[in-house]
């Protein structure tokens, strides 16, 4: 914090905040006059899945994790920690990068998203780029399957991953909280601290439930700590036959039992501090996050070898990605205490990311994003029937890669928005509707191809809207609703401006500065029912994608050392397939169902709560690019699973089986994975030891029959399989 306050450009970006503060703490003193109750009793509660709705968050298949629920997943990357869930698979790069694709969108059509700013990463430029969060500090991690393209702009056309960590408080606890966590096993270690007080005024408002603490301090701090060691696999990392069925030849060096170069570690913290007050509450926090990581062989290939290596002799040189992460984060909520106006939202961002990929040590190539991003938003009510939300959102991203594999040019991409979401509740019946008008401009600046040659790159201007409608209706215990959505996106930075080898996905790319805006039409239907213990819900969904941006192969190769384009190759690790970011008709339609059924009535002889379920969950996806008749590569397989669900009074235990079929549909110059299935389980036990320490132990197992496990999204399913069984144990201590 002290270097970030002596530099006077950091100095400048505080200056806004010091006067926000300033302005919070004059309105703590004379706060605007609350609302009678009359007026906030006029206002309806609506309820989505269990969850208090947002006038700022349409209707939408929705999934959250929170809680012991959260705490049993989390795991090093947030597509692992995610890919049980219904409608989310995990694009994996080996084991150290997860990135979270939703109905066969991922990339830059999923927006990942902290404290409900952009996370603001390389991960959607790249596949070897992991997201910059660690799920085990997270409150909470929202999946938002729907049209979250309106609020969050194209980016978000396939959906948007929420990660609330809490950093900004915005009430002040009524003591001190605390909280570590430490585990081991599966060959790594965590570590987790959060900690959180505050002082100044009456510790509640009046007496009444849930009231805001007013006229005080609140604070947050908290860090982490993450190693992992090489990744252990139950057989060959390479698939040596698909590789040869895909290439016509092998690459690369073979090893048994676990994958090379494969071990990370991580680690970072941050601190917030808010002033909370009547009206609402007005803070800030910085937060940084380090991460190194090592990518499998498979991926960057420099090996001119072949062959198989015995077990323990090292493979390939060492290729590692070391990034860097600092936000600012600058957030307040102030009520209005007006019938109308209700409350105004302020979030600024200011987001600093780097990373080194590094060849023995030695960077090679250097990425930079720098992103200040900021939102403004009004919630209003214009009847008691009605809520709604208008907002403006503004972006200044500047791009930069420097170095052997500069493959993007240098970029500066600017953007605005504004939006309006609006709802209304009429007895059973509830509409929704969202409205986005967005602006952008891409700037680069000319490219230097790898023959050597100075490349002049043209501006690109797009002009596009979202539009999103939803019918709800109440049915008994359960609802139906309908949802049509048509969201756009423009073309990111390397769609339109790549040029050059991409060593992580083994290709020379080509993009396409003449892309139009991808847009896509989405229905959505969705039905939730309880009847006594049993309950259901279920998606069915179908997208129609104008111009969908896709990775076309060219049927080429690149040979690296002589700088040519060959249409055969002789060694695969000296070539690289050649490919060009085009557009075509894709259509995507599948479905998502759980049923739940509770099979013991514990509640007669154990304490409130305890339950033993049963669930039956699956889903599957179907995507085909039209004109070409060919499928849209890289898609999730169908899978379907049972998870037996067990709690009784301290105890809360879980046993999940998954069964992955077989992917026989991988798209153009893609192989097929064979069908596979894991037992997951988690073993908890919470007790009090005393007034305020509380303790919880558990064991979690994932992968338990060590099944080999090739994921039909990965980019390196043939060269680097799904880690094989992991163990842990684990305590967690609050108070």
């Amino acid at each position: 914090m002290n270097a970030n306050l002596a530099n006077p450009r950091r100095a400048q970006q505080l200056l806004p905040l010091a006067f926000l503060l300033h302005t919070a703490a004059s309105w703590a003193q004379n706060p605007p006059a609350e609302p009678s109750k009359t007026e906030a009793q006029a206002l309806p509660t609506v309820k989505l899945q269990g969850r208090k709705q947002r006038s700022s968050e349409l209707a939408g298949p929705t999934t959250q994790l929170s809680g012991d629920e959260l705490r049993n997943k989390a795991s090093a990357t947030l597509g692992a920690t995610l890919q049980d869930e219904l409608g989310v698979a995990n694009s994996s790069f080996g084991p150290n990068v997860g990135l979270p694709i939703i109905r066969g969108q991922g990339g830059s059509r999923v927006k990942a998203l902290v404290g409900g700013g952009g996370a603001h990463d390389a991960s959607t430029l790249s596949a070897d780029h992991g997201v910059m969060v660690e799920a085990g500090l997270a409150q909470s991690i929202t999946v938002h399957r729907g049209p979250s393209a309106i609020r969050h702009g194209g980016d978000a056309i396939g959906g948007a991953v929420e990660i609330e960590y809490g950093r900004i408080p915005e009430q002040r606890p009524p003591g001190l909280k605390l909280q570590s966590e430490g585990r081991a096993g599966g060959g790594g270690t965590l570590g987790l601290l959060r900690a959180q007080g505050g002082w100044g005024g009456p510790a509640t408002q009046g007496g009444s439930e849930g009231a805001r603490p007013r006229n005080g301090w609140a604070w947050h701090l908290d860090a982490h700590g993450r190693r992992k060691d090489e990744a252990r696999i139950p057989g060959w990392a390479i698939d040596e036959e698909a590789v040869k069925q895909q290439f016509f030849l092998v690459s690369g060096r073979n090893t048994w039992g676990h994958i090379p170069n494969s071990d990370a570690r991580s680690s970072g913290g941050a601190a917030g501090l808010s002033t909370v007050f009547d009206a609402g509450y007005a803070g800030v926090s910085a937060a940084t996050m380090r991460i190194n990581y090592g990518l499998p062989p498979g991926a960057h290939s420099h090996n001119h070898g072949g062959g198989s290596t015995p077990p323990g002799e090292p493979a390939e040189p060492a290729i590692r990605i070391q990034a860097e992460q600092q936000r600012l984060d600058l957030k307040s909520a102030i009520k209005l205490g007006d019938a109308w106006a209700r409350e105004l939202k302020l979030h600024l961002a200011d987001t600093r990311y780097r990373h080194d990929e590094l060849n023995q040590g030695v960077s090679e190539t250097e990425f930079r994003n720098e992103v200040q991003e900021g939102r403004l938003e009004l919630e209003h009510s214009l009847a008691p029937a009605h809520w709604g939300s208008l907002g403006l959102h503004l972006q200044n991203r500047r791009f930069s890669a420097l170095g052997l594999e500069a493959f993007v040019p240098r970029t500066r991409i600017e953007s605005a928005a504004l939006y309006a979401i609006q709802g209304l509740k009429q007895e059973d019946w509830t509409l929704e509707l969202g409205l986005r008008a967005d602006w952008r401009r891409s700037r680069p600046q000319p490219q230097a191809s790898s023959f050597g040659i100075e490349v002049l790159l043209p501006e690109r201007r797009f002009t596009f809207g979202n539009l999103s409608l939803a019918l709800t209706r109440k049915l008994g215990d359960g609802s139906v609703s309908l949802t049509h959505w048509r969201a756009s996106r423009a073309p990111d930075v390397q769609e339109l401006y790549a040029l050059g080898p991409h060593i992580a996905t083994r290709t020379y790319d080509f993009g396409n500065s003449a892309l139009r805006l991808e847009t896509l039409r989405g229905w959505n239907l969705a039905l939730r029912q309880q009847w006594g213990g049993l309950g259901f819900q279920a998606n069915a969904f179908r997208y129609d994608s104008e111009d969908h941006i896709y990775q076309r192969s060219l049927g080429v190769f690149y040979a690296a050392e002589k700088k040519q384009f060959r249409a055969l190759c002789a060694q695969l690790d000296q070539c690289l397939p050649v490919t060009r970011y085009e557009q075509d008709h894709a259509r995507f339609h599948g479905f998502e169902a759980e049923l739940k059924q509770e099979l013991l009535d514990l509640g007669a002889e154990g304490a409130a709560g305890d339950s033993l379920q049963l669930s039956l969950l699956g889903d599957r996806l179907r995507g085909r690019l039209d004109r070409l008749g060919q499928d849209v590569p890289r898609q999730p397989a169908p899978r379907w699973g049972a998870r037996l669900e067990l709690l009784r009074g301290p105890w809360q235990a879980e046993l999940r089986r998954m069964h992955s079929l077989a992917q026989r549909h991988p798209g153009e110059n893609e192989t097929d994975t064979a069908a596979s299935t894991q037992w997951h389980a988690s073993l908890r036990w919470t007790g009090r030891l005393d007034a305020g320490l509380q303790l919880s132990t558990y064991v979690l197992g994932r992968n338990l029959s060590n099944q080999e496990v090739r994921n039909s999204t990965s980019f390196l399913r043939n060269y680097a399989p799904e880690p094989g069984r992991s163990i842990e144990l684990g305590a967690e201590l609050r108070y």
